[in-house]
């Protein structure tokens, strides 16, 4: 979904403002009371971590690495609470107090402290309870002990006033992911985000500046000013942000979330609530036994269409001049039909965005020797962009005598007329065309809100597929957003061009795992926000250990 993905590159930008600002605001510490954690990060316990280490070195095949992990931890764990997660927190009163504290589940501190007495030194007992270690370097630490957690801060101050249920503020990472990291947006001192929007605004506007061309710098008020705004608002209302590592051993897969979520009633929360599983028309798309497919489906934000409305008016002026240097067109008329074709297809594409929809699709079916590629989606008028199709055709059949020509309206299936042609590869190597055929089949599929494209070997059955698949489908409720790419299909296709040791070594271990050897990332909707999963089935994980155990062995 586009507003997922734009999202994404919103959240980029605003972090590392975010860190900048928290970078500066140490420079000069001073000392108050603690505020709202601005950054969270969790730790599971010692049982659960050594859990899932054993559990991906052996399904790597790998497992002797697992357990001597395991063998040369439990000197270190021993004095721990091996039941309870860890924590570090940072809070910040204004933006020259910032307050970093650690949590550790103990047994026995003292254990704990003789055990890493190499890397730390000797405890200093500095009465009340607190002790320092590491006192003869530059940055030393303080620790003090309290309802069985080990309490460490840069500071001895830090230690004055502790939290008495130091898991709560964790709010349940520690439950749902191994690793975790949360930013609070919302607790960044507001003097702090006004101060980071104020830089950003100031760079693009310095930016603008630079351009010396008019027209130019318009397009870039215009285009960026939206994107800017996109980032103020992020930073303004958003909740949290929380990148979180999970290994699911039940489900044979580990996956990596970033989470985020809006500020209850602010516009981004609407926004957000948009990002829903809904029906698709193009549900067809997800092939069973394809090497790659692709969904995205959901409603555009106004800032979404105003952005990319701006693109297109850019595209089309910067068309039209192009036409007006092409050399390659011999009068005015040839200029005057290219440019009333370029129209055309602008006017669909404009017309699409504002229609506020996205739903679209693609999918990668691959064989030993042979490929076919096939994409589509909705598009606010198919009949007109079959038109314009039509009059290109014209146009480059006349400008050039060995352009292949296109046979329109071959066929119709399920609403959705098929134009065909057959491109020479004459230029391309031997194994290009074997694996595409040689001429390559092409397909321009148009229904009356549909456009697809499909090629390679036996295209117009391969856009039937999706075709009937989304017919049977399109009361199915899909995620905002998925990429899977299987694994099996993949290398069982490059094995039969390029049959290397590494490769053959992934394939054997993968096959085994057929149905769960895919990588997948995958837009979700939660409360007040979404999550962008990126996840590794077991068969990746096995294949990964395979290919790299054949790398060592060579």
């Amino acid at each position: 979904m586009r507003t997922i993905w734009k999202r994404s590159g919103v959240i980029l930008a605003s972090i590392t403002l975010a860190l900048v600002a928290l970078g500066a605001s140490v420079t000069k510490p001073a000392y108050g009371q603690a505020g709202k954690p601005v950054v969270v990060a969790s730790l599971a316990s010692s049982d659960e971590i050594l859990s899932d280490i054993l559990y991906l070195t052996e399904a790597a095949g790998v497992g002797d690495f697992g357990r001597i992990a395991a063998l040369m931890a439990s000197s270190f764990t021993a004095s721990m609470d091996k039941t309870r997660p860890t924590g570090v927190y940072a809070t910040m009163v204004d933006e020259s107090d910032v307050r970093v504290l650690s949590f550790v589940p103990v047994k026995d501190l003292k254990m704990l402290l003789m055990s890493l007495e190499q890397q730390i030194g000797k405890p200093e007992d500095l009465g009340g309870g607190v002790l320092r270690v590491a006192g003869d370097r530059p940055q030393p630490m303080y620790i003090k002990e309290a309802d069985g957690w080990a309490f460490v801060a840069n500071r001895q101050e830090d230690l004055n006033d502790l939290p008495k249920e130091p898991i709560a503020i964790l709010d349940g990472l520690d439950k749902k992911y191994t690793v975790a990291v949360r930013l609070n947006v919302c607790n960044i001192p507001a003097v702090l985000r006004e101060m980071a929007i104020s830089e950003l605004r100031r760079g693009f506007q310095d930016r603008v500046a630079q351009e010396l061309r008019e027209k130019q710098a318009e397009m870039m008020r215009k285009a960026g000013g939206t994107l800017l705004k996109s980032i103020v608002q992020f930073v303004e209302e958003t909740d949290h942000v929380t990148l979180g590592w999970e290994v699911d051993k039940a489900g044979k897969r580990t996956y990596l979330d970033v989470n985020v979520t809006a500020q209850e009633g602010t516009d981004l929360a609407k926004q957000m609530a948009s990002i829903q599983h809904a029906t698709s028309a193009f549900a067809g798309f997800l092939l069973p036994g394809a090497a790659m497919t692709l969904h995205a489906h959901g409603q555009s934000s106004e800032a979404d269409v105003e952005q990319v409305t701006t693109m297109l008016a850019q595209l089309r002026e910067q068309a039209m001049q192009g036409i007006d240097r092409d050399g390659k067109l011999a009068n005015d008329d040839e200029r005057q039909t290219a440019k009333s074709i370029v129209n055309e297809l602008l006017d669909v594409a404009d017309a699409t965005v504002k229609a506020g929809k996205m739903d679209v699709g693609a999918a990668l079916v691959v064989q030993p020797g042979s490929l076919g590629f096939v994409a589509g989606g909705f598009v606010a008028d198919g009949e007109k962009l079959a038109d314009a199709v039509k009059k290109l055709a014209g146009l480059a059949a006349r400008k050039d005598p060995n352009f292949p020509g296109i046979t329109f309206d071959a066929e119709t299936h399920e609403g959705v007329t098929f134009h065909t042609a057959k491109i020479p590869l004459r230029k391309a190597n031997e194994q290009v065309r074997t694996i595409l055929g040689d001429p390559m089949e092409l397909v321009i599929g148009t229904g009356k809100q549909s456009a697809y494209v499909s090629f390679g070997k036996e295209p117009s059955r391969l856009l039937k597929s999706v075709l009937d698949g989304s017919v049977a489908d399109s009361d199915k409720k899909l995620p905002p957003s998925q990429l899977r790419v299987s694994l099996t299909p993949i290398l069982t296709f490059v094995a039969a061009t390029d049959p290397n040791p590494q490769v053959l070594a992934a394939l054997e271990s993968v096959k085994q795992h057929a149905g769960n050897d895919a990588v997948s990332v995958t837009g979700l909707p939660i409360p007040d926000g979404f999550t962008v999963r990126l996840e590794l089935d077991e068969g990746v994980i096995k294949a990964i250990g395979a290919a790299g155990k054949s790398v060592q062995q060579r």
